[in-house]
């Protein structure tokens, strides 16, 4: 009898495994040829991209948020979740075996035919029972792809949130180190216009402009202070926002504390060498790629509802009415047989069923397309960004310039008394205004090169690596 188990189960193993889902044909994107030293670009670019500022306060912060943040916790809880469903699903394929054991005492009624009629007697039992689905038609395979892909597909979108974690502190830690600065200068050129505001007063008291001069000089120093009051007003609200990135209350970031650089660290190089099949490697596009899988075995899973499911079953054990006895041979029982289901009439619900998971499938199709062509979008946006960053920050920087040549003239001319001190003020003022703008480009540059790093998914490393 055992023999006759181990056949028709190996049997059944050996016919499962054809599968009703699509034959699933991934169209490949047409990249762009990369431009450039590619493999420069590979050496000099790695996944912790953050780390080649080479500042251990930012380092320190982005630990910290890795560590706290509750939307990677969900999203770690759901990595979770959907590897216990693909252990779920995988387990559906093999057969199940299950032991019991029974003792029972009971009395047949009195009035029955049989001759055991109103006797009481006990039943005692050990039994071991075999189930198996015979897969067929691939439903059980299908239903294991489809929760590998989810699995695989959770995963990716934890790396996506990993990445929009890092790449937001990294934003909002280089803001802050930007409006520290502003403050700075802002500081520095209220001081000027009041130095302006004063030398007007003066001219007025003496009787050489007239009120409205004055008032003028003094309008511009109080816009210079509403304009100082709303960078520490910014520089708050970004503090505010760096706690709740790395799991802090602001209280809390007061409390603890943090310190930052002085001055905005230069841009990290970008290469002209981008290859261009990283957009393949971005959580994002590899997410959406695995819901298409999904989608596309769950096909498979609804079409063979459409066919018999067959199962295998068989219980051995034994039995006995006296305890002492039930473990002689002649206490033996077994039983084996299949059973058969068959769709006769569902009013359409199978039909509905299959017509759901080809539209499930057809809007996973779209999805993936709509993920490749965003991200393309975005790096070419954030390349374009960077180059046009670039050419303003040198034209701020000559804009510095020339300040500074006209401070150091003006000066002279007030030396020698041909302009008044206004005119030294003036230009001390556009310096100070031309320096807050050229911190605000560079921030931006920054901000447009950490966008860069998340659009190609968070940086790269090289093969040998």
């Amino acid at each position: 009898m055992k023999r006759n188990i181990s056949l028709l189960l190996a049997l059944a193993l050996s016919i499962g495994g054809c599968s009703l889902a699509p034959n699933l044909q991934i169209q490949t994107p047409e990249l762009p040829a990369a431009k450039g030293d590619t493999n420069t670009t590979e050496q000099i670019v790695t996944a912790e991209w953050w780390k080649r500022y080479q500042d251990p306060s930012l380092d320190a912060l982005i630990d910290e948020a890795l560590r706290n943040s509750d939307d990677l916790k969900l999203s770690i809880s759901n990595v979770n979740t959907a590897k216990a469903l693909l252990g779920l699903s995988e387990a559906q394929r093999y057969p199940t075996l299950n032991a019991s054991a029974s003792a029972t005492r009971q009395k047949t009624s009195e009035e029955s035919l049989s001759p055991m009629g109103g006797m009481i007697y006990n039943t005692y039992g050990l039994s071991a029972t075999l189930g198996y689905e015979i897969d067929f038609w691939g439903k059980l395979k299908n239903q294991e792809n489809a929760a590998l892909s989810e699995f695989t597909a959770t995963q990716a979108e934890r790396d996506t949130v990993r990445i929009t974690l890092v790449s937001s502190v990294a934003e909002a830690y280089f803001n802050l180190v930007a409006i520290k600065r502003q403050i700075e200068i802002t500081e520095q050129s209220v001081e000027a216009f009041k130095e302006g505001y004063e030398y007007r007063l003066r001219q007025h008291r003496f009787g050489e402009i007239d009120p409205m001069t004055a008032e003028q000089a003094h309008t511009l120093y109080a816009n210079a202070k509403l304009s100082l009051e709303g960078l520490k007003e910014s520089k708050s609200l970004n503090e505010n926002a760096l706690a709740l990135l790395v799991g802090r209350t602001p209280k809390e970031m007061g409390e603890m504390g943090f310190t930052t650089v002085t001055e905005l660290p230069k841009p990290l190089s970008i290469p002209a060498g981008i290859p261009s099949d990283l957009l393949q490697r971005r959580p994002d596009i590899r997410s959406a790629e695995e819901m298409l899988r999904a989608a596309n075995a769950n096909i498979g899973v609804a079409k063979a509802a459409y066919f018999p499911s067959i199962s295998l079953s068989g219980n051995i054990g034994l039995e006995s009415s006296e305890l002492n006895r039930l473990m002689q041979n002649s206490a033996g029982v077994w039983g084996i047989g299949p059973s058969l289901n068959v769709p006769l009439l569902d009013f359409g619900r199978i039909k509905n069923q299959v017509e759901s998971t080809e539209s499930k499938k057809e809007t996973a199709q779209i999805q993936y397309a709509k993920s490749v062509k965003n991200a393309f979008k975005e790096v070419y946006d954030s390349l374009k960004k960077i180059e046009s960053s670039n050419a303003k920050i040198t034209a701020q920087e000559e804009g510095i310039d020339a300040y500074v040549k006209l401070l150091s003239l003006s000066q002279i001319r007030y030396d020698a008394g041909y302009v008044d001190y206004l005119n030294v003020l003036d230009a001390k003022r556009g310096e100070l205004d031309a320096q807050v703008n050229l911190v605000g480009l560079q921030v931006q540059q920054l901000a447009n090169q950490i966008t860069l790093y998340k659009a190609l998914g968070g940086g790269w490393q090289s093969q040998a690596e």
